[in-house]
């Protein structure tokens, strides 16, 4: 059984939404937006002018904060910051110096980080959420920054290392050393748009990517990144979601527009474990914190979905629930950290600009 317990209308147009992974922050969400700016009708004319001016695109990083009260969730919206167009929002699965830290990519092609603390409580005595920059980098000229993916997430470190790809296909690593993001490696990965990037979380020399040519493809970065470890043809259009599991070794799950879900065992990359057709080209995945075995997708024209990726018949995974309402272009899904909250998850629909809200219950069979 699903409940929706909210729609939240955000303004610009939403791709992104991330539950913050760190006790005593549980109930913040990160949202962020894109939006390309439109000329008025008098400007567009076909001149030489229009053709060659840059397209601006403004975007926000919008902070919420989750309530509770008799079993319904509400967000509540605790600050705005305004910015280029943001494309990815991942949090640092581990404390920085103490305290929670997000990266961004960004629509001028800027990799950001923030840092996030408690302010003090308010008159009706909830703690406000201060948003501080750490950093910035550049991850190209002229290119979007479209991806990211942080080290730490089963090998903790406050100086982890950060993975961002980019329109004109490349991909970057950088360290996180005393506030600053320095260089580690930059490579041309894939003949168009590198959609995605991330590690293998169990082992952080090996970085994944996704990209418009159809390839799935490995790097080790100790290596000479002028070729991959190995490349993969099996998606049959761009690959755009890649996550390692957190929770079980050797587990990652991949999604293309070609609108199927793969799981493989990342020591053999020529068949995977899985193959289901969810619909709708599957933008993000994410394995659920705390059950290896529950995927959440987000499949752009087809909703969202939540996967069981252990019981597979015939190669296929089974679909244990389907959220499709208020959908126009699903981009972000991310559940919620907390135990407390009854596998809160919160999603976002790009062009009705929103954010859904909603849980799901988990019955016996499911987790087995």
């Amino acid at each position: 059984m699903m409940e929706t317990h909210q729609v939240v209308d955000t303004g610009y147009y939403a791709d992104s939404v991330e539950w913050c992974p760190h006790t005593g922050y549980h109930d913040v969400l990160l949202c962020g937006t894109y939006q390309l700016e439109e000329s008025p009708k008098e400007q567009k004319q076909n001149t030489e002018e229009t053709r060659t001016k840059p397209q601006t695109r403004h975007g926000d990083v919008q902070v919420y904060k989750v309530s509770q009260d008799n079993g319904s969730y509400s967000l509540t919206k605790t600050a705005v910051h305004e910015m280029p167009g943001v494309l990815d929002i991942k949090w640092s699965p581990d404390l920085v110096n103490g305290s929670p830290v997000f990266g961004l990519v960004n629509s001028v092609g800027v990799a950001e980080l923030y840092l996030v603390t408690n302010s003090e409580e308010t008159d009706v005595g909830s703690t406000e959420v201060k948003v501080t920059k750490l950093t910035e980098v550049s991850v190209g000229e002229e290119v979007l920054g479209l991806s990211l993916d942080w080290s730490n997430r089963v090998s903790k470190s406050n100086t982890p290392m950060l993975t961002t790809s980019s329109s004109d296909g490349c991909v970057q690593v950088h360290q996180l050393t005393s506030g600053e993001l320095t260089p580690v490696s930059s490579w041309k990965a894939h003949d168009y748009e590198a959609w995605i990037t991330a590690f293998n979380y169990w082992d952080t020399n090996v970085v994944y990517t996704g990209g418009d040519d159809c390839r799935l493809k490995g790097w080790d970065i100790r290596q000479k990144t002028s070729s991959p470890i190995f490349s993969s043809k099996r998606h049959e259009m761009g690959v755009c979601s890649i996550q390692s599991c957190p929770i079980r070794d050797h587990l990652l799950c991949t999604g293309s527009y070609d609108e199927h879900l793969l799981v493989w065992d990342s020591r053999q990359m020529k068949h995977p474990l899985a193959d289901t057709q969810i619909g709708g080209g599957v933008w993000r995945v994410k394995w659920h914190p705390g059950h290896a075995q529950l995927l959440l997708t987000a499949t752009m024209y087809n909703g969202y979905h939540v996967v069981d990726t252990e019981h597979i018949s015939d190669g296929k995974m089974d679909v244990l629930h389907h959220y499709d309402r208020d959908v126009s272009l699903g981009y972000g899904a991310d559940w919620c950290h907390s135990n407390a909250y009854n596998n809160l998850v919160a999603t976002c629909s790009f062009y009705n600009h929103s954010i859904q809200l909603w849980n799901f219950t988990i019955k016996n069979q499911d987790i087995r």
